[in-house]
């Protein structure tokens, strides 16, 4: 598992690409979109300004493709409109942040550094 530095500094990285975020067009994300109310830019924006340390659960993890695309994945887990919600995303080499996953959470999450600060 990585050091609180190494998280903290792979969520600024990320806010810091914002500009550069895609949504995979996985069914599951746009279900939970519409069960929650919300465009993919609105929750982009509440992502941005929420996830925190507290939100991260693993990674960097190898894309499980095959063959494997370049850049590490990571998984958070962030409330949105009260639900809990499953965030995976890759941060690729050329700068481009895709989102794999946003979605309403199977089970409940374990968030390893969850006082560090208080996960929204």
């Amino acid at each position: 598992m990585p050091n609180i530095d190494e998280i903290k500094s792979i969520v600024m990285t990320v806010k810091n690409r914002r500009a550069h975020w895609l949504l995979s067009s996985r069914a599951k994300n746009y279900q939970t979109l519409s069960k929650l109310g919300l465009t993919d830019q609105i929750v982009f924006d509440l992502i941005l300004k929420k996830l925190s340390l507290g939100n991260y659960i693993s990674g960097p993890l190898m894309d499980n493709h095959i063959p494997p695309v370049a850049g590490n994945v990571w998984i958070f887990g962030l409330i949105l409109m009260s639900t809990e919600c499953y965030l995976k995303f890759q941060e690729r080499p050329s700068g481009i942040i895709i989102w794999i996953s946003i979605h309403e959470a199977k089970y409940r999450l374990i968030y390893p550094y969850e006082s560090f600060p208080f996960r929204q």
